[in-house]
């Protein structure tokens, strides 16, 4: 399983399935079992209005628009 950290939880990337930082819910509780046997979490992606968004390729188009 992978996990993609996000900005209040991860995203479950199998399903896209968002999962909150909620000790009741029980994907979280799967998802800190899985931390807790070595599992590495992705980084969370960058902010589209960020500075290091704004770099490269992506951001040069972004800000001719």
């Amino acid at each position: 399983m992978d996990y993609r950290l996000t900005v209040n939880g991860v995203m479950r990337l199998s399903d896209a399935a968002y999962i909150p930082q909620d000790p009741g819910n029980r994907d979280w509780l799967e998802y800190q079992a899985w931390l807790s046997e070595g599992g590495q979490v992705l980084p969370r992606l960058a902010d589209p209005d960020s500075d290091d968004a704004q770099r490269g390729v992506l951001g040069l188009f972004k800000r001719l628009i």
